[in-house]
C-alpha cells in the first residue's frame, strides 16, 4: 500500500504489530493460565485419589471403603463445583459411589500412577482422574482384577476461575494496548514535529528569501534532505545574484550616455530656429526624461533587493522616527508640488513615532508614494502626508484628491511594470508601488491602497504592527 505520509506509515506499520503482538500475548497467556489452574486442580483431584486408596480395604474377600466425605467436601468448597467418585473393581462386578462415570479412552492404566481426562456425565463436563491399585487381599471374583479409584468434579469452578483471571488480563493487556497507541501516536507527531515546523517557515518566508535552512535542531535522518535543499536554494540565490548584478551594471551605465544625450538635446533647442525643432526636441527630452527615471527606478530597486539580501543575512534593523522621514521627503519635493500649484502639506503628531525598519529604505518608500502622488493629481490637488498611531500599529500614509484607481488596478497594484488606467495618460515604468511593495516587505509593514472619498482620491498607507513610541 503505498501512503504519501510518513506518520500515516509508521502508525500503520506500528500499531497493527502491537495490536497484533499484543494479541499473541494474550493467547499465550490464555493457554498458560489454562495449563496451570488445570495442574491446580489435578492435583487436588490426585490428592483425593490417594485418599480414597488409603480408605480401600478387601481383608473381607470384598470390595469396602471407609468414605472420606472431609476431603470430598473440602474439595467441593475449594474449587466450588460437584465432586463424584467411583470405587470399582476392574471386571466392573462391585463398585461404591457414583455408577456409570465416563472411563478414559486409553485403557492401559499403570498401578498408583493418576491419570487425568475429560469427560460428560449426565450432559455435565467433568474433570476426572482415575488410578488403579492392587487389592490388599485378593477378592472374590473370577480374574485376578484390580481396584479402579476415579474421582470427577464439574468443570464450571475451574471454568469461572479461568474467565475471571483472563477478563483481568485482557483489561491490563488493552489499557497497555491503549497507552501503547497513544504513545506511538505521540512519539510520531514529536518526532515529525521538526518537519512540520520547518515547512511552515519555509511557507512565511517572503519570495525572495533563499536564506539557508537551519539544520541544527532538524533529526539526522532529514538533514540530508535539508542540505540537498539548501544547496538548491545556493545555486539559484547565485543565478539571481549575478541576473540582478547585471541589471544593476547596464543601469549604471546606461546613466552617462543618457545625460551626455540630455545635455546635448539642451544645448540643440539653443540652436533650434524653428517651432517644429522645437516640438521635435521637447519630445526627446520628454523620451529621455523618461529614460533617465525609468533607471533610476531600476537601480533603486536593485538596492531595494540588495538591502533585503543583507537583512536576511543578519542585519539588525534600525529605529526610525515617521515623523522625521516624512519631513524629508516633503523638503524634497515641496518644489515639484509648487511647480504643479497642489497644496502639498504634512499632518503629524506632537510626539515621534518610533518603529524599527532601515531609514533609508522608508524614505525610498515614501519618496515613491509622493512622487506618484504629485505626477499623477492634476494641477491645484491637495496632498498630505501623514503619519499616526493606531490599535494595529504605526501608519505611514500619503492621501491625494487626483483621478485614484480602480478596484482591478488596487488589486494588481504592486507588481512590476504594471500601471493604473489614470496613470496611463502620464509617463513612467510601473515601478514605484513595486518597490513600495518590496520595501514594505523588508520592514515587516502592510501596504494597503484604498480610495480616499467616494468622489475620487487615493490613499497609499504603510502599517507597521510592531513599533514603540
Amino acid at each position: 500500500m503505498a501512503l504519501n505520509s510518513i506518520r500515516s506509515t509508521l502508525l500503520w506499520i506500528l500499531i497493527p504489530a502491537v495490536v497484533l503482538t499484543s494479541g499473541l500475548s494474550l493467547w499465550a497467556s490464555s493457554v498458560e493460565l489454562t495449563d496451570r489452574v488445570n495442574a491446580a486442580f489435578d492435583r487436588a483431584l490426585a490428592g483425593a485419589l490417594q485418599s480414597i486408596a488409603l480408605n480401600v480395604n478387601t481383608e473381607s474377600g470384598g470390595l469396602a471403603m471407609e468414605q472420606p466425605f472431609y476431603m470430598l467436601e473440602f474439595i467441593e468448597l475449594a474449587t466450588d463445583s460437584r465432586v463424584y467418585f467411583r470405587v470399582s473393581t476392574e471386571d466392573g462386578l462391585s463398585e461404591i459411589g457414583y455408577s456409570e462415570l465416563p472411563m478414559p479412552e486409553d485403557d492401559l492404566l499403570e498401578d498408583g500412577r493418576p491419570l487425568f481426562y475429560s469427560g460428560e456425565y449426565f450432559g455435565e463436563t467433568l474433570r476426572l482422574a482415575i488410578m488403579a491399585i492392587g487389592p490388599s487381599e485378593r477378592l472374590q471374583t473370577p480374574l485376578d482384577s484390580r481396584i479402579i479409584i476415579q474421582v470427577g468434579e464439574s468443570t464450571t469452578g475451574r471454568d469461572e476461575f479461568i474467565r475471571r483471571v483472563l477478563l483481568q488480563t485482557v483489561r491490563k493487556d488493552f489499557a497497555l494496548l491503549l497507552l501503547f497507541v497513544f504513545l506511538i501516536s505521540a512519539g510520531a507527531i514529536l518526532a515529525l514535529r521538526p518537519l512540520r515546523e520547518t515547512s511552515e517557515i519555509i511557507h512565511q518566508r517572503a519570495s525572495g528569501n533563499l536564506q539557508p535552512i537551519d539544520e541544527a535542531t532538524l533529526p539526522r535522518e532529514v538533514r540530508p534532505l535539508i542540505r540537498a535543499i539548501n544547496l538548491h536554494m545556493e545555486r539559484y540565490a547565485r543565478k539571481t545574484t549575478t541576473q540582478q548584478q547585471f541589471l544593476d551594471d547596464t543601469s549604471h551605465q546606461l546613466r552617462t550616455p543618457l545625460s551626455v544625450l540630455m545635455m546635448q538635446v539642451e544645448y540643440a533647442k539653443s540652436l533650434a530656429r524653428s517651432e517644429e525643432m522645437q516640438e521635435v526636441l521637447e519630445a526627446i527630452q520628454q523620451r529621455l526624461n523618461n529614460t533617465i527615471q525609468l533607471t533610476n527606478q531600476m537601480m533603486a530597486l536593485g538596492r531595494v533587493h540588495d538591502a533585503a539580501d543583507k537583512l536576511r543575512s543578519g542585519e539588525s534593523l534600525e529605529e526610525v522616527d515617521l515623523c522625521e522621514v516624512a519631513r524629508d521627503v516633503v523638503n524634497d519635493f515641496l518644489a515639484a508640488a509648487r511647480e504643479k500649484r497642489q497644496d502639498f502639506g504634512l499632518d503629524l503628531p506632537d510626539t515621534p513615532i518610533v518603529i524599527r525598519g532601515i531609514g533609508w529604505l522608508l524614505h525610498q518608500a515614501l519618496s515613491n508614494m509622493v512622487n506618484n502622488a504629485i505626477k499623477y493629481s492634476p494641477v491645484q490637488a491637495r496632498i498630505t502626508v501623514s503619519a499616526y498611531d493606531t490599535e494595529d500599529g504605526a501608519v505611514l500614509q500619503v492621501e491625494d484628491n487626483g483621478p485614484g484607481m480602480s478596484a482591478e488596478d488596487i488589486a494588481l497594484a504592486g507588481h512590476r511594470f504594471r500601471r493604473g488606467a489614470a496613470g496611463r495618460a502620464q509617463h513612467g515604468s510601473g515601478l514605484g508601488l513595486a518597490i513600495v511593495q518590496t520595501i514594505a516587505d523588508i520592514n515587516n509593514a502592510h501596504m494597503e491602497i484604498v480610495p480616499a472619498t467616494a468622489d475620487g482620491g487615493l490613499t497609499v498607507r504603510l502599517t507597521f504592527p510592531q513599533h514603540s513610541s
